[in-house]
């Protein structure tokens, strides 16, 4: 046995023959508006757990935005704070977006013309800090304000200024700078965190363990969604918890095209021609319509010429970036088994939806503020799928130039038994659809925890208890009694998990001599074994209805 020091819990290989109670800990990780807020740079921002716990709380501490594109962290702050079917929290999020390194480099000069001592400039982008009126000092001689709710700043001369022309100079946040290397993160040897290994710091800071984790607009990424799963398998070396990604609608695409005679060409029968860019061979320089290529799309073909004079006129080879649909049930589950989207440690999503506003959300964060508010039904204990639960929509969404108009529950099906969680219309309301996990194959081979994702959230939630109850008693002397005191208590546990209906039958915990040997307890290891029977997701119900001629007897009864 590797050496270990701590208390510890893993799930074992299911056996088949054919946190605390109350704690639902979901994080989020993504772009927030901090360029907003005032002080950013102090206030530790970037790369930090942040609680947030309602909506006023959301925009004071972190900024709101409604382009979700840009600022990915305010559809889980709609989500959850602005709710039409429950409003739950709180949430930690991680934001990754950087005024400072995260900016333009040319500032903005900008004439603004006061009207009774007020002037407004329309921007989510700006960075406020940076925001200064020629000639003028802040606090003496004029205000700065945010409104969030009409996404302006809102300017105010003070004391006896008579100007009504006034340059004001800023810089803005270039959010294309942010990438996915962003979003993924590291962790250096002197003990600063960015991006999801920023997750490691929740444990410590808010004494929260990491039950749910999604990332909303990133999710889609295929090495995003590799490293959610490893972050949340074994947090800190301890937790477990669940990832939440999506399927694309629109899916980014990048092609290197030779040139001939000044044209390329890129074949893709799913590229959306308004969505097209086209780059130097070395990915530095884009080219401008018009002035640099043209485009002309047909059959599926693209055809990029190269306009003299440019600055791409020259080259051998272009890279063409653009974003192509996955439009169809058939592709979604071509997508998620081409990208590998099958640990059983996540959910899969596909396509997204819109509310009664025209809002458009993922999947994946509707999951997690409707699995939250499942499991705190059950004072946390997560053995409830979130499939089947009301979410705020009021129809699917393809992307920008859909062609789908959408399908009903039978048709979902056919996602659901691929592993792919979707949403569809059923009694009024529209709900998730999928208990699975992505690990779920219909008719396929996998391990039996990964059928149900609430199987092996359960799983989850009695090996993070075990090491939350226990893990105060390491280092100290470990008798028979002890041995025993640890298996009563947890006996106690499991069998308040079968009253409420996380588990049925009979469940076991054991100190089984095979495994505490006499060098491991020497070396201080010791081994409690947990046999479960999770309660089974009624899936499906079948009324079988006989026709009989019995009936007819009744005309000649007395």
């Amino acid at each position: 046995m590797a050496y270990i020091h701590g208390a510890y819990g893993e799930i074992t290989a299911s056996k088949a023959q054919s946190v605390r109670a109350g704690d639902v800990v979901v994080g989020y990780i993504g772009t927030a508006p901090v360029n907003l807020i005032r002080g950013y740079a102090t206030k530790n921002l970037v790369n930090e757990p942040i609680k947030v716990s309602n909506m006023a709380e959301a925009t004071n501490m972190l900024g709101y935005a409604p382009d979700w594109d840009k600022f990915t962290l305010c559809e889980a702050f709609a989500e959850h704070f602005d709710n039409t079917v429950q409003n739950i929290g709180p949430i930690y999020v991680v934001n990754v977006l950087d005024p400072t390194a995260h900016r333009k480099s040319t500032q903005v000069t900008k004439s603004l013309t006061f009207s009774n001592f007020r002037c407004e400039i329309e921007s989510d982008t700006i960075i406020l800090d940076t925001l200064a009126l020629a000639g003028m000092t802040e606090g003496t001689d004029y205000s700065v304000e945010y409104n969030f709710a009409k996404g302006t700043v809102m300017l105010k001369l003070l004391g006896s200024s008579s100007s009504t022309t006034v340059n004001a100079t800023y810089y803005e946040i270039d959010a294309d700078a942010v990438d996915s290397s962003a979003i993924i993160g590291s962790k250096t040897s002197e003990g600063v965190y960015k991006g999801l290994y920023a997750f490691d710091l929740l444990y410590s800071k808010y004494n929260a363990i990491l039950n749910i984790l999604a990332a909303p607009g990133w999710s889609h990424i295929p090495a995003v969604y590799t490293a959610m799963v490893s972050k949340v398998t074994k947090l800190n070396g301890h937790w477990d918890g669940f990832a939440l990604a999506d399927i694309p609608v629109e899916d980014a695409k990048s092609e290197e095209a030779t040139v001939n005679s000044h044209v390329a060409t890129v074949a893709d029968a799913k590229l959306i021609e308004s969505t097209v860019e086209v780059w130097n061979a070395a990915g530095t320089t884009k080219g401008a319509l018009t002035t640099d290529y043209t485009l002309a799309y047909s059959s599926g073909t693209l055809t990029v010429t190269l306009q003299s004079g440019g600055s791409l006129y020259s080259e051998n080879k272009v890279i063409v970036k653009y974003k192509a649909t996955v439009a169809t049930i058939a592709e979604a589950i071509t997508w998620k088994a081409s990208k590998g989207y099958t640990s059983e440690n996540s959910k899969v999503f596909w396509p997204e939806v819109k509310d009664g506003a025209g809002r458009i959300f993922h999947l994946s964060t509707v999951c997690a503020a409707t699995m939250m508010a499942t499991d705190l039904s059950h004072e946390g204990v997560p053995f409830e799928s979130p499939s089947n639960k009301e979410i705020m929509a009021t129809a699917q969404y393809f992307g920008s130039t859909p062609k789908n108009q959408g399908f009903d529950q039978e048709t979902a099906n056919g996602l659901n038994e691929k592993g792919i969680t979707t949403a569809a219309f059923w009694a009024g309301r529209w709900v998730l659809w999928g208990p699975h996990t992505p690990a779920y194959i219909y008719g396929g081979n996998m391990d039996e925890r990964s059928i149900f994702d609430a199987t092996l959230r359960t799983l989850m939630y009695i090996t993070n208890s075990f090491q939350v109850d226990h893990g105060t008693q390491i280092d100290q002397p470990m008798t028979p009694q002890d041995k025993d005191s640890i298996l009563n208590f947890e006996k106690a546990k499991l069998d308040r998990l079968k009253s409420i209906g996380a588990l049925i039958g009979s469940p076991v915990v054991e100190f089984v001599e095979s495994e505490n040997s006499l060098s491991d307890m020497m070396n201080g290891d010791f081994v409690w074994h947990f046999n479960v029977t999770n309660t089974p997701v009624f899936k499906s119900g079948t009324a079988r209805v006989t026709y009989t001629d019995e009936g007819f007897a009744a005309f000649f009864e007395a």
